[in-house]
């Protein structure tokens, strides 16, 4: 098990989490600047990457101390001990977008949508490697039991020191968490260069990629932040998670975008109703089977695979409204023989 911190060296104190934190970003920039330099600019994500990295780091401080302000001893502790609490994932995703429109309106940029595009790929790449780290320390927040003896193991579940010095082992969430964002990465690789050759009817021909992001992590985020116990909520709301409200709302926010390009290019359809009933009525079952999971503690295989069916629909079908904004490719005829 990785100690917390990594180096002390007189008032110098370098903690793992930071080191990490370090690398992860390494991982997400260098990949970001692979994609996006062959369109040129690509000074623009060097200029970025500071004020994405003050930004972020304020505002994933600031919402971990909105929601478990009992792990500090105030809010400017946030930022002047690093050692109390934790960072907020959509706090980082602020960050980064406020530093993303703040470079374009400088004028660095010749395209907002092209940077977002250019930093999906590597977002997940370096949620990925953050999450891996928690796999050497007591930090996977997995509050799913797992008893059985087979399953005891990596990816299903990971050991977790109860205090006692005993270990007891719950389900892996961040190491699952971890995979599925290796997959989300590729996934969004093979998206930013298939998006090349595909036109569309209406709509930018960028932020397409950071559109995909958004709805397939939202769809993640919605079933596996569940599964933790140090889940961060509001304060006026102890049922859904922060992350879990952000993630809906990320999806509904590009299923509405995809909608109105579609009804722009096609004109409202009949399947259109059918799309958003589908969506809607996803969402309610989501919504159910969370308060089903929380009501009742030996339920979760039931409830977390209909919620994972649940945002899969949902994923779909924002996923549908945006092939059909989508220029259909004409098939390429062989040449008749002279």
């Amino acid at each position: 098990m990785i100690e917390p911190i990594a180096i002390y060296s007189g008032g110098i104190v370098l903690y793992w989490s930071s080191i990490v934190i370090c690398l992860a970003v390494a991982a997400w920039f260098f990949l970001s600047l692979a994609v996006y330099a062959p369109g040129g600019g690509a000074a623009a994500l060097w200029i970025l990457l500071p004020i994405a990295t003050v930004l972020s780091l304020f505002f994933a401080r600031a919402i971990h101390w909105y929601c478990h302000a009992e792990q500090y001893t105030g809010f400017a502790s946030a930022f002047t001990n690093f050692s109390l609490g934790s960072y907020c994932m959509p706090g980082v995703f602020l960050g980064v977008t406020l530093a993303v429109l703040l470079v374009r309106l400088l004028r660095f940029s010749d395209s907002a949508g092209r940077m977002f595009d250019a930093l999906a790929p590597g977002a997940a790449l370096g949620m990925a490697l953050i999450r891996l780290s928690a796999l050497f320390s007591n930090a996977d927040r997995g509050k799913v039991m797992v008893s059985t003896p087979a399953l005891q193991r990596l990816p299903i579940a990971a050991a977790v020191d109860n205090g006692s010095g005993a270990a007891e082992y719950h389900f892996a969430t961040f190491f699952v968490q971890f995979l599925l964002l290796l997959v989300l990465a590729a996934l969004l690789l093979g998206f930013t260069y298939r998006r090349g050759r595909v036109r569309m009817k209406s709509g930018s021909r960028y932020g397409h990629t950071a559109l995909l992001f958004l709805l397939l992590y939202g769809a993640m985020e919605i079933v596996l932040d569940s599964t933790r116990y140090d889940s961060s909520f509001l304060r006026s709301n102890g049922f859904i998670s922060l992350v879990q409200i952000l993630g809906a709302l990320s999806m509904l926010g590009v299923l509405v975008y995809y909608s109105v390009h579609s009804i722009r290019a096609n004109g409202l359809r009949f399947y259109h109703w059918i799309l958003w009933l589908v969506f809607l009525a996803s969402v309610g079952g989501a919504g159910y089977l969370e308060y089903l999971v929380q009501r009742h503690g030996d339920w979760y295989l039931k409830c977390y695979g209909g919620m994972s069916a649940c945002c899969l629909v949902m994923a779909l079908t924002a996923h549908i409204c945006y092939r059909t904004v989508c220029e259909k490719r004409k098939k390429q005829t062989a040449p008749e023989a002279g």
